[in-house]
């Protein structure tokens, strides 16, 4: 269950390495990556993306629809065990369905329960079998909150093995632009970030940006109507004309050649933070959902995994900048990127950051790990 694009790429390198000890047979939700697999899927997810508390809301019956659709498969495919990766809102209500069917569960992934919802840890001890971490804080959060049935364990980062340890070498005047893999990240973060670079070059006409698009978004109309210089922000578009390159290319390679960055809150922000480029990190939900998980869930800590992992579980400390919500507008986009752009704090960033990589390294290879810790427990379920 990879329904998203991050999670189709971590499930792909995972499991095509776990085929070369086993022969697999794959069925349910995914991607490109496992594709290339084998798997014909029931959703993509180009088809599953949303955000925000209130933007699930809106899709609660074709989600029901979903869960049940995939329960009638599991019980006729009858599956040696379930892979869920990330999406805690959907996979914490499958997974129950599958241990009812007999079926083992492993989630890889956590949910960010040791940041909000905590309570959800009992709900995961009763319906997961398996939960694979890959933050170096993790294990010791569970180890301390969790029921002790839930079985964790630690691998590390994939992220780790799927960008190349290349050096970091920026080239002065070339800014990326990264609004996410997801359409309502487009459609909430595209046109402050466009907007931003345009004030930028303005100011500096020698700038340039890339903007690396991601396969999800590639057929998108919505993209595509985002990036006409006719449309919303055509404005923006026509200002920086060929200053502006929109590329097929991964993010990493893009961001090891750029002195910054402009990046949706996400996995994203790790994968630059292994790279090493500083970045401004921007994200925005709709007004009720910001209520919500302000005046309910509570939290008011980093939201970037890259300041979690930096400035440690807990911390409120910001190593890189956050942009969020009714502050997340062109204008103050652009004044956040003046900042970090300038001496002395650029070096100071980068060289913070150039720590990424070690910080998250553990003994041996995060998808190695991984697929053992399958195997192990397999072998398990067999005796």
């Amino acid at each position: 269950m990879a329904g998203e694009a991050s999670a189709d790429l971590h499930a792909g390198h995972l499991l095509a390495r776990f085929g070369k000890k086993e022969k697999i047979e794959l069925v349910g939700i995914g991607g490109d990556h496992l594709k290339k697999l084998g798997l014909q899927p029931l959703r993509t997810p180009a088809e599953m993306a949303v955000v925000g508390l209130t933007e699930a809301v809106k899709k609660i019956p074709q989600t029901l629809r979903l869960l049940g659709e995939l329960a009638r498969m599991a019980e006729k495919e009858k599956p040696d065990f379930a892979l869920l990766l990330d999406l805690p809102d959907f996979n914490l209500r499958l997974a129950p369905r599958l241990k009812k069917l007999g079926i083992p569960v492993v989630y890889f992934i956590s949910p960010q329960v040791w940041a909000w919802r905590s309570g959800r840890v009992n709900a995961m001890a009763e319906c997961l079998d398996l939960l694979l971490t890959i933050l170096p804080f993790e294990k010791p959060w569970y180890d301390e909150h969790a029921p002790k049935k839930l079985r964790v364990e630690y691998v590390g980062h994939p992220v780790l093995e799927e960008i190349p340890d290349l050096p970091y070498a920026p080239e002065t005047n070339h800014l990326a632009i990264l609004p996410g893999s997801r359409e309502s990240e487009w459609k909430s973060l595209a046109g402050p970030m466009l907007g931003a670079a345009a004030i930028l070059h303005r100011e500096n006409p020698a700038l340039y940006f890339s903007l690396p698009l991601a396969d999800t978004l590639r057929s998108s109309a919505l993209v595509k109507e985002i990036l006409s210089p006719e449309g919303e922000h055509g404005e923006a578009i026509r200002s920086l004309g060929p200053a502006l390159r929109i590329l097929h290319a991964p993010a990493h390679e893009i961001l090891r050649k750029s002195r910054a960055a402009w990046i949706a809150s996400g996995t994203a922000t790790l994968e630059a933070g292994i790279v090493g480029i500083p970045m401004v990190v921007a994200y925005k939900v709709s007004a009720l959902s910001a209520f919500l998980f302000r005046h309910f869930i509570g939290y008011e800590g980093p939201i970037a995994m890259v300041n979690l992992i930096h400035a440690g579980l807990g911390s409120s400390a910001r190593v890189v900048p956050e942009v969020l919500q009714d502050d997340l507008n062109s204008e103050n986009l652009a004044k956040a990127m003046r900042e970090i752009v300038a001496e002395p704090r650029w070096a100071v960033l980068r060289d913070r950051l150039a720590q990424t990589r070690k910080i998250l390294s553990g003994p041996g290879l995060p998808l190695d790990n991984a697929v053992a810790s399958l195997q192990r427990f397999l072998g398990e379920q067999k005796c």
